[in-house]
């Protein structure tokens, strides 16, 4: 199989009975999530639109308690460009809540997705996996890492250009976590750290194509499935070949 066919062929896979179905189970639990959320948090949707307005005026009023900021937030024209960024950050931010959402509850039929390849092209791959331990233990240097860049990469935010750079800890975060949960549950431990070394450039080239698709408003949520088929064909190649190899020095 060619590494050009790749993208197309995930796509092909993507739209397959079984993965649709998936797809559509993993995004009603996500809205009934969301819909609980909602729930418990406000009355109604009506009431979140609403609070919005006020949670930029407490963000710009505690902004403006630094001097410079807040001469330069006398001029109008600023005070708008603000209020526009403020808003955009915000509706990022929730897209990406809702994003992470989809894309843990998507995690649990992981496994279902990377039988689907195997038992469709990789018959000669045994699926292996990692350990729970090391899962929860990457799940929380991931999330405390990527909590970290945030931090780091907020106070340029209300700074055109500049604040492109907060998408930093969202790439990171969606990059580590995709390789992972795909290669997770396919792979031992040591097969996975081998794997991300010997091909950090492509996968990071994979992934970044990824989170180019996941920008798209909505679609780009519910195509997650295909980064999963994507990077699984990649995946599963490379251990195809690592295990070859490995079977080869022992001769």
């Amino acid at each position: 199989m060619h590494k050009e066919d790749r993208v197309f062929l995930a796509l092909e896979d993507f739209i397959s009975l079984r993965v649709l179905i998936i797809s559509l189970i993993s995004l009603m639990i996500t809205l009934v999530i969301i819909y609980g959320i909602f729930s418990l948090s406000f009355d109604n949707i009506g009431s979140f639109k609403s609070l919005l307005p006020d949670v930029v005026e407490t963000i710009l009023n505690n902004i403006q308690e630094y001097s410079i900021v807040s001469y330069m937030l006398e001029h109008k024209a600023i005070m708008y460009i603000v209020h526009i960024l403020l808003s955009f950050g915000i509706g990022i931010f929730v897209y990406y809540v809702f994003f992470g959402i989809y894309a843990f509850i998507i995690s649990f039929f992981n496994i279902f997705l990377i039988r689907y390849l195997q038992k469709k092209y990789y018959n000669s791959i045994e699926i292996k996996g990692i350990s729970i331990v090391y899962t929860l233990f990457f799940y929380i240097k991931t999330i405390a890492i990527a909590i970290l860049l945030f931090l780091l990469f907020l106070p340029v935010y209300i700074i055109p250009v500049l604040n492109l750079l907060i998408f930093v800890p969202i790439y990171y975060f969606f990059h580590k976590t995709l390789i992972y949960d795909v290669s997770s549950e396919v792979n031992i431990y040591k097969e996975y750290k081998k794997i991300k070394k010997v091909n950090t450039i492509e996968l990071k080239a994979k992934t970044g194509f990824c989170f180019l698709l996941s920008l798209i408003p909505f679609i780009g949520i519910l195509i997650y499935p295909y980064y999963v088929l994507y990077l699984g064909h990649y995946i599963m190649q490379e251990t195809e070949e690592l295990r070859y190899i490995e079977e080869f020095n022992k001769i």
